[in-house]
């Protein structure tokens, strides 16, 4: 395990700063393997060589002090390659480069076009200079991506639209990019972006190279959800640029909302899932800017680390120290509680290694903008119905989540993202275990799958309505019970028309009592798929008991009785999974994400095995395995707010 700080140039820039910072870190080693020093370049800061010559000697002196103060690693973070953003004030260098162009042809004021001849010799040069300060490691930061350079979707300057080569007018080839006929050009822009990115990276790992083939190069990356404007090639770019190390990220900088946890974990484990094999040294992105101390509990960062190891990371990158001068008092707690916890995460990391992750797969796409479908409102936008984060909610509700299809146990399809997939691959989703919504279906119907879901889209249904359980079998004691989420046109409800050997789980009741239709499904197809189809809000406002209870047996029924795990209790407690799949071995980590205590509760998971271990900073508490309705049970203790249990099974 490899736990990393990454330090402001104002940590490391004067020597008095710099000691307090040795201080803070030599007096909780166990914190900190690695020193990763920012580049003084701020967000949007293209300097010259010249200019940058004597902070490179500076930095070469740091790693050389890091090195004899004990800390193994120590490298650069270079924090400016495309440009993060345009900056706001008077801040910045003058800006030189041929600048990066919007679709609608507003340049950037500090950001780079990627394929212009004057910016690939800056940023070799850039790289080389950092590389012949001898680093153990280079970071290229996450503004190695498709979109968010100052204009949000770039680069349609005239050198980009040249190598593009489909039109030099740039008015005329948005307006193509437009019309809903133009589904091929639309790819080929992604996948030009794609490749663009990739000689970008190549670029500098030559580059880096040609200096000291030695220097170990890693790729900062953030989550599909953002934009797949870029392609999101990340097998391609982290291959291109020879990386051996990974940071997955994405945003969640304070707990303000702190459920937001569950989106940037389910995004990390996408990016884990497509680095290049080469990527060794997976290291989460920690992200607490602007370093407000009090923004985001320690308890936050420790539970985040957790989450990252079941996505796939095997270290961690702290960004979480201030980006200025002065006292580190404030950080300290947080410091030393890292040191303690890192046994625990030892032990999860240990214990995880080869077992692939288990659960539900809410489906995604890296070139999601390229392959959907457009209309009258265009093609220059993201997220709504191609939110891919959209089925995440159901992990609070005890349905485990993995980022990796092909080892899932079924497939929540969302809005319009199956758009995105072929008619093969649709075939193959249908083909097994899915619960899909109202806008999933109807893109179905229009693609000429509709008869595999076993309903049909029926009359919309605007608001001013509930849900009300049949008696189904899978309903349990909950016929007649109904849940109110307060539903709105955006939710799309829609009265569903069953084809034969359908059956109804619940019916859409008004607010005046009339009696609306059905508005959840299921269905097994002639492929062997099991289908449920939900159009009344299946993805928010499902914390009531009838529902949770209904949703965790409708899942198992989904995945063929495979779940890797239940938790029948009401409460909301989050499980993330790893498996073998002979089931012999597992690791499951369960956050209580409410204020409130969770008392003790039964743990039914689907496994041979007959031991398991709560994994505490303290050591290994055995636990009792008992024989249980999946294959085993444990009583898992009970659980304070925000507090995980980690159990390891084997």
């Amino acid at each position: 395990m490899t736990l990393s700080f990454r330090l402001s140039s104002d940590q490391w820039y004067t020597d008095a700063q710099w000691a307090r910072l040795l201080a803070l870190l030599g007096a909780h080693r166990p914190a900190v393997d690695e020193l990763s020093l920012f580049t003084r370049e701020q967000m949007g800061w293209f300097g010259t060589m010249e200019a940058m010559a004597p902070e490179a000697d500076l930095l070469a002196r740091r790693i050389r002090e890091g090195h004899a103060a004990g800390f193994r690693s120590v490298g650069i973070n270079v924090l400016s390659t495309l440009g993060h953003g345009d900056p706001v004030g008077e801040w910045s260098p003058e800006f030189t480069l041929p600048r990066a162009t919007g679709a609608d042809g507003v340049q950037a004021t500090h950001c780079p076009c990627p394929n212009s001849e004057a910016f690939r010799e800056h940023i070799k040069a850039k790289y080389q200079l950092y590389a012949r300060a001898n680093p153990d490691f280079i970071w290229v930061d996450d503004d190695m991506r498709g979109s968010h350079h100052g204009v949000l979707y770039p680069c349609f300057c005239p050198i980009c639209l040249a190598k593009f080569g489909r039109s030099a007018d740039r008015a005329a080839l948005v307006a193509r990019m437009n019309d809903p006929a133009e589904a091929e050009l639309r790819r080929a822009w992604v996948e030009f972006n794609a490749s663009t990115l990739e000689s970008v990276c190549k670029d500098i790992g030559d580059a880096v190279r040609a200096v000291a083939p030695d220097i170990k190069i890693g790729l900062m990356t953030i989550g599909s959800s953002h934009s797949t404007h870029g392609g999101h090639a990340l097998t391609r770019w982290t291959r291109a640029l020879g990386a051996v190390k990974g940071r997955p990220g994405h945003g969640f900088y304070w707990d303000d909302t702190p459920r937001g946890i569950y989106n940037k974990a389910l995004d990390v484990g996408r990016q884990t899932r497509d680095y290049a094999p080469t990527v060794t040294d997976v290291q989460y992105e920690l992200e607490n800017y602007p370093y407000i101390v009090l923004d985001k509990a320690n308890r936050t960062v420790l539970n985040e680390v957790y989450l990252a190891i079941m996505m796939g990371c095997n270290g961690v990158a702290f960004n979480a120290l201030k980006d200025t001068a002065g006292a580190l008092d404030d950080f300290e707690p947080l410091v030393a509680a890292i040191a303690a916890e890192r046994p625990a995460w030892e032990a999860l990391i240990a214990h995880v290694a080869g077992l692939p992750a288990a659960g539900f797969w809410p489906a995604d796409d890296n070139a999601l903008m390229g392959k959907r479908a457009v209309d009258a409102s265009g093609w220059f936008w993201e997220g709504g119905v191609y939110n891919i984060q959209q089925p995440n909610p159901l992990v609070e509700m005890g349905l485990p989540l993995s980022p990796v299809q092909h080892l899932s146990c079924g497939t929540l399809l969302a809005g319009k993202i199956a758009e995105a997939f072929s008619d093969m691959e649709l075939r193959a989703i249908l083909g097994r275990g899915v619960l899909l919504d109202s806008y999933a279906l109807e893109v179905l119907w229009a693609r000429g799958l509709g008869e595999l879901t076993g309903v049909r889209p029926g009359k919309a249904l605007l608001g001013g309505a509930v849900e009300t359980f049949t008696a189904h079998t899978l309903n349990g004691r909950f016929a007649n019970d109904s849940r109110d989420a307060l539903v709105a046109p955006s939710d799309n409800v829609r009265a569903l028309e069953l084809l034969p050997g359908a059956e109804e789980l619940a019916r859409l009741t008004g607010y005046d009592g009339r009696d609306h239709g059905t508005c959840l499904s299921v269905f097994t197809n002639a492929l062997g798929g099991r289908v449920a189809v939900s159009t009344y809000a299946p993805w928010r406002r499902i914390g009531r008991l009838c529902k949770r209870t209904q949703l965790t047996e409708l899942a198992d029924w989904l995945a063929y009785g495979q779940m890797p795990l239940r938790i029948d209790a009401f409460c909301r407690v989050a499980p993330f999974v790893r498996m073998r799949s002979d089931t012999s071995r597992y690791a499951a980590v369960l956050l209580n994400s409410t204020l409130d205590a969770c008392a003790a509760f039964t743990l039914n998971v689907r496994t041979t095995a007959d031991k398991a271990s709560l994994a505490t900073p303290g050591g290994l508490v055995p636990l009792e395995v008992l024989p249980g309705r999946l294959g085993r049970r444990i009583v898992v203790p009970a659980l304070a707010p925000w507090q995980p249990a980690v159990i390891l099974g084997g």
